[in-house]
């Protein structure tokens, strides 16, 4: 048996309702022992948390690992110590991955990874589709049972709108989550950014808000039929927003999340060619950020996930129209979100609860997301004052590709840890 003390923190957890100042915490093992230790104890660690908040782990709904078949641009160990970095202390893997996660073997191979990685939870998301081709259905019963938690074709759409019926129903029936990646393919097809003034300007192929909508509305109206929970991943614009908005008041059973960049940055980040900036969905005009925001802020949209998707250099370094999209976001995530905050856009409250209470609430893990004395020791210990440039050489993701690179965060993590185990520690 092995204890750890953190003393002096300010527990602060969305999900509990809890908000104390000098907070001491005893850790036994993997479980909270209590969460106010009024006498001083022993302990194997004791930790002086003096000026920080101690909150929930995060979870991130969305990560690319890129394990099998990508591990040149990261692999399942460097993406678990980049979550650690980050404060996550569990990640929903999405099947994006050569061979996909449509087979029992390629989930325990997952697993097994996962396990000699370290203590950063992963939690795979099946396949919705055999090779995400949309054409037939992955075996959902027997994915579940080997451990996905949810099901997705990721970065690919489903066309076929009887397939996404039959997948909501049976994921329905098993009590796990289908996550859509809404747009309409024909809207979007040759497109390599936001359709608009910038694209314009710069010659590109743009892709149209309206594909994002038409694909929202295609979802949605499955969903509304079928009567199953859906969740729709990083939602990019005003009308998504609205309609996902007037679904919830009409009783659909849909939840939402967007990523960090399409909270701050613009489709003017791509000006210049910059393809670290080239992201799917594109990034949107501001009139849509801010939309996307304030439905953040007011529970339209109930989480953040980072949409962690590395690339290497050789595949950033060509032509825009050529380069691979995507940016990683583990490591940028908290200072972003705690930016919304000092901006006013968000309250402290919000911003934790999307990162973990929300998020949990949504995967269906009552376990997860919240601190509770005999609960699950995870947790992360965070400085909400400050800022730091987001530096290349501090990151510990395998790729660097991200568009927040030289940019100030706001805060830092300070302290991870995962079922009573430290996964990350800020250097002194």
């Amino acid at each position: 048996m092995t204890t750890k003390l953190i003393r002096n923190v300010r527990l602060f957890d969305p999900g509990s309702g809890v908000d104390e100042e000098n907070r001491s915490i005893l850790i036994t093992d993997t479980e909270i022992s209590s969460l106010d230790v009024k006498n001083e104890q022993d302990a194997d660690l004791v930790i002086d948390g003096k000026g920080l908040l101690c909150v929930p782990g995060f979870v991130d709904m969305r990560v690319h690992f890129c394990q099998p078949g990508g591990s040149r641009r990261e692999t399942i160990a460097t993406g678990c110590a980049a979550a650690a970095k980050g404060g996550f202390t569990t990640v929903c893997l999405m099947p994006t991955t050569e061979p996909t996660f449509d087979k029992v073997e390629i989930v325990e191979f997952v697993l097994g990874q996962a396990r000699a990685a370290g203590t950063t939870r992963v939690l795979p998301v099946g396949a919705v589709s055999v090779d995400r081709k949309g054409e037939r259905l992955s075996e959902i019963a027997k994915l579940t049972a080997a451990g996905c938690v949810a099901f997705s074709d990721g970065d690919h759409v489903i066309r076929d709108s009887q397939l996404l019926r039959y997948a909501l129903e049976t994921a329905n029936e098993l009590g796990v989550l289908v996550i859509t990646h809404p747009q309409d393919e024909y809207l979007a097809l040759g497109g390599v950014m936001h359709e608009g003034v910038i694209s314009t300007k710069l010659g590109l192929g743009g892709i149209p808000a309206a594909a994002e909508v038409v694909g929202v509305s295609r979802d949605l109206a499955v969903a509304a039929m079928t009567g199953c929970r859906l969740h729709l991943s990083h939602i990019s614009t005003a009308e998504s927003v609205d309609l996902i908005r007037q679904a919830k008041k009409n009783g659909v059973l849909v939840t939402a999340e967007v990523s960090p960049l399409h909270l701050v940055l613009t489709d003017e980040a791509v000006l210049g060619y910059d393809t670290s900036a080239k992201v799917f969905p594109p990034l949107r005009p501001l009139s849509d950020v801010e939309a996307v925001r304030r439905g953040l802020a007011d529970g339209t949209i109930d989480a953040v996930a980072t949409d962690h998707l590395p690339q290497t250099q050789l595949d950033k370094n060509t032509e825009f129209d050529q380069a691979a999209a995507g940016a990683i976001g583990l490591e940028s995530c908290l200072g972003i979100i705690l930016g919304l905050v000092k901006s006013g856009d968000l309250t402290l409250e919000r911003a934790i609860s999307v990162l973990t209470r929300g998020p949990a609430q949504i995967l269906g893990h009552q376990d997860i997301g919240r601190l509770r004395e005999k609960g699950l020791a995870d947790l992360t210990l965070i400085s909400c004052d400050g800022e730091t440039p987001f530096l290349e050489d501090e990151i510990v993701s395998k790729s660097r590709n991200s568009p927040w690179l030289g940019n100030n965060l706001v805060g830092q993590v300070v302290l991870t840890i995962a079922a009573g185990e430290i996964t990350y520690q800020r250097d002194k």
